[in-house]
């Protein structure tokens, strides 16, 4: 019963602070935009561009579900189907449920396949290390590539290139050296407040665990190849997002909003990432000149598009597969094993 009051102490301070931080970013995308300019804005755009994003929305949910079952195949097996379902249900709970509780959502339903919790947080750890890596690659390149980029840029590129290389040799020596590298961070982490030391501990090893599947290099880097693939096409939708707003912008400018609405929606957040969202693309557009007006109304549309997609997509998931959810999903599911 403790345990359990304490589960949902947590939630509730994790809802109370998403709705907190929603809010605000809201006003900072929003404070100087009235009624009736975004709706001159959004007037603009060209909706014939929806057709093709809708394309690519779904070829991003495809990419993203046939990675993640490479991620999970050794230790849970899972037809495409099965996958695609998943992760449709899992991207439309995070847009429904506050703080970010929906990325509690493969974790439980992967237990009703045989699958402990652990093993499924491992993962999507993993996952996020690689969407990282496909991310800064993609950045570097295009900063790297782009005709008449300021210097700063090209200098900038090299950086993410050489930290995403340094990154991959540190978690190849922490594989190879597993047990002198968590004495040495758990030494580390011994400094930290008990709870708070004891979690990051717990998190560190899973990561550890979950990262052995670079044991194979060809595993490791099909994931890889997916990750960069997976991060083109959503820059490739916000890009023509760009074009539908008549944004004459280099493929850079999607990149660098990809990475903003990146970092923006891995805040704790209202529902839906209402906030969040608006203020990263306003913000990244800000960065090449873009206008303020032009700049929400491409971020509320592109939400507004995006929240429907994944919904619409969990929702018929969610109905032709045997997937299922009830308030068990925030009890007692962490601790399974």
């Amino acid at each position: 019963m403790a345990e359990t009051k304490g589960g949902n102490s947590k939630r509730n301070a994790l809802i109370i602070i998403g709705g907190i931080l929603g809010l605000f970013f809201l006003w900072l995308a929003f404070r100087d935009i009235s009624l009736v300019d975004l709706e001159d804005g959004v007037r603009k755009m060209k909706v014939w561009y929806l057709l093709p994003c809708l394309v690519l929305a779904i070829s991003c949910q495809f990419v993203r579900a046939i990675r993640f079952g490479v991620i999970l195949s050794p230790f849970c097996s899972l037809d495409v189907k099965s996958l695609w379902d998943l992760l449709n249900i899992w991207a439309a709970a995070n847009m429904i449920l506050p703080a970010r509780l929906g990325e509690l959502v493969r974790p439980y339903l992967l237990q009703q396949k045989g699958a402990s919790f652990s093993s499924v947080f491992g993962s999507v750890m993993v996952e996020r290390f690689f969407d990282l890596s496909g991310l800064l690659l993609l950045l570097g390149v295009v900063l790297l590539k782009t005709p008449d980029a300021p210097p700063r840029f090209s200098f900038l590129g090299i950086f993410l290139l050489i930290c995403l290389v340094l990154g991959y040799v540190l978690v190849l020596i922490i594989l190879t050296k597993r047990a002198i590298a968590l004495s040495f961070f758990n030494r580390i982490f011994s400094i930290l407040p008990s709870k708070a030391g004891t979690f990051i501990q717990g998190v560190f090893e899973k990561l550890i665990d979950g990262l052995g599947i670079m044991a194979s290099p060809k595993q490791a880097l099909i994931i890889f190849l997916y990750s960069v693939f997976l991060w083109l096409l959503f820059s490739s939708t916000t890009y023509l997002f760009l074009l539908a707003f008549s944004i004459d912008a280099p493929f850079l400018v999607a990149v660098t909003i990809q990475l903003f609405i990146a970092l923006g929606v891995a805040l704790p957040s209202a529902p839906g990432f209402i906030g969040t969202f608006h203020a990263a693309g306003r913000y990244a557009l800000a960065l090449f000149g873009i206008g303020a007006i032009v700049a929400v109304s491409f971020a509320t549309v592109y939400h507004l598009f995006s929240l429907v997609v994944c919904i619409s997509l969990g929702l018929i998931s969610y109905l032709t597969s045997d997937f299922r959810l009830d308030q068990k999903i925030f009890s007692g599911s962490e601790s399974s094993s």
